[in-house]
């Protein structure tokens, strides 16, 4: 007989129009981890907390304990689907029988990285049920994320709308090592591909089915890879679509708005002027200016974890505990801050650092400013390396980690974006730093032409920067000397410099 509470719950479902996503059963996973060289078992514990919070998911995780033990396997009984990140394991009798058992019998299945080598006593797993041909890794990359070549994974034509991908995008980028896949079974279906420099593409992720059940193999899944929040989002997505069932995600709270802070720092400035148009001569000029904090920001324009420039890499190294310095002061003030790491966003969809800068409402763009844009000072014309590498590929894949992030701080690659949040904040100065100055930090959509342009006020903090100049190339001067020509570019025809140290003295007061 039901009670009352009952009849009033019934009641309020019947008025709800019975919503699926509230009725269904959870999507029930085992993650089987077993991989110690990509460090599985501190990477599926925290997937199993995002797949719980973020998905109306049940996971349970299996760890194994030895080479030859992985104690609680009896859980792919009772499992929608399953997810495999084990590496040679060496497990044999009634364990290897119950992973068996579950494949035979059409059961579903997510199979990461080490997987297709998962099992030592039962390698034909590759090629029998994932359909794979693993053989190594290719020369030049590496299981460390920190020497690996950048892997650059792209959509094949035609899957990009594959419910894998949804709300992922059609590329992702990895520092671990590519393995050699091919050639795949007939019957899988390709949906990326991997690629690292100088070589061709290899498979890297792929479906079928086996034995009725539908399998997804995904060549990635080191760390940095489930630290990736769009490579999160296609696993989860992977782990509903094995399991035949639409993905079912609990919606995000909305980020949380700033409290606006109160009081001004008064900082000193570096500009150019031309006493006498149609001369060479500038004089240099420094001004007091004095700056609402609450009408401030910061953007972080492109200091990624990597460049195709050894040499770039090497400054932005030495950038960035003096820039993490700066911004954790000026957020303790209440500075805004929005890092803009350009090419890398996916990394970061869903932070709510990043759903802040997408939620601000569209604004109408103020009529633009017309702004000179004459030559630069320096030739870049080979892609400003002093290093001597070329640029050949897209070597970053994030921020650089030596730089924090803020829960109050914004993530955005998009100028409209960036100029909608600043509206909503009433953000009128903004301070930019990072690299590099003849390129992105003129030229971006958040950076200094477009704002100047948009009638923001920039200042351009000069210790915080770096340029892409290569001595060899005119004016033939050290690539200091090349980069302090650019700053002065900038004094004189767009924005003010100051430095980290004035603005971390002023903030101190």
């Amino acid at each position: 007989m039901l009670k009352k509470s009952h009849y009033f719950g019934l009641i309020v479902l019947i008025l709800s129009g019975f919503h699926v996503s509230v009725m269904s059963e959870p999507l029930n996973v085992c993650l089987i981890s077993g991989s110690e060289e990509y460090q599985s078992e501190k990477i599926l514990p925290e997937f199993k907390k995002y797949l719980e919070e973020r998905y109306n998911v049940h996971a349970t995780l299996v760890q194994a304990l030895s080479k030859t033990d992985i104690p609680g396997l009896e859980a792919l009984e009772d499992c929608d689907t399953a997810l495999f990140f084990t590496r040679r394991r060496e497990i044999d009798g009634e364990q290897l029988e119950r992973v068996k058992k579950y494949l035979t019998s059409g059961r579903p299945i997510v199979a990461v990285r080490t997987a297709s080598h998962g099992f030592q006593n039962f390698l034909e797993f590759d090629k029998e049920v994932l359909g794979g041909n693993y053989h190594g890794h290719y020369k030049g990359s590496s299981r460390d994320e920190l020497t690996a070549l950048t892997l650059k994974a792209q959509a094949v034509p035609g899957m990009e709308n594959h419910p894998v991908l949804k709300g992922v995008g059609t590329r992702i980028t990895s520092r671990y090592s590519l393995y050699k896949t091919a050639p795949l079974a007939p019957d899988c279906s390709l949906i990326m591909t991997g690629e690292i420099p100088g070589e061709e593409p290899e498979p890297l992720i792929w479906t079928r089915e086996y034995k009725g059940g539908r399998v997804l193999y995904c060549g990635l899944g080191g760390i940095q890879d489930f630290g990736n929040a769009a490579f999160r989002r296609m696993i989860a997505n992977a782990l509903f679509w094995t399991a035949r069932r639409d993905v079912d995600m609990k919606p995000l709270p909305n980020p949380p708005r700033r409290t606006k802070p109160v009081g001004k720092v008064t900082i000193p400035l570096r500009s150019r002027v031309q006493k006498f148009p149609g001369t060479q001569t500038w004089d240099e000029v420094r001004l007091d200016s004095v700056f609402d904090i609450a009408e401030t920001a910061i953007i972080v324009c492109d200091m990624w974890d990597r460049h195709w420039c050894q040499g770039a890499t090497d400054r932005v190294d030495s950038l960035a505990p003096k820039m993490d310095a700066l911004l954790r002061a000026a957020r303790s003030a209440g500075i805004q801050i929005v890092h803009c790491p350009s090419d890398t966003i996916n990394y970061y969809a869903d932070w709510p650092q990043r759903r802040r800068m997408q939620l601000a409402p569209e604004v109408p763009l103020p009529e633009p400013i017309a702004l000179p844009q004459p030559p630069l000072p320096i030739d870049d014309s080979d892609g400003g390396c002093d290093s001597g590498q070329k640029p050949w590929y897209t070597a970053w894949t994030k921020q650089h980690p030596g730089l924090s992030i803020g829960e109050m701080d914004g993530i955005s690659d998009d100028g409209r974006e960036v100029f909608n949040f600043f509206h909503q904040e009433e953000i009128k100065n903004i301070f930019i730093m990072g690299v590099h100055t003849n390129m992105c930090v003129l030229g971006r959509s958040f950076a200094i032409r477009p704002m100047v342009s948009a009638g923001m006020q920039v200042v351009l903090v000069r210790d915080l920067t770096d340029s892409m100049y290569n001595p060899e190339k005119a004016p033939f001067v050290s690539h200091e000397e090349g980069t302090q020509l650019v700053i002065e570019y900038i004094e004189k025809h767009y924005a003010p410099s100051t430095t980290s140290d004035e603005i971390l003295a002023a903030l101190s007061k």
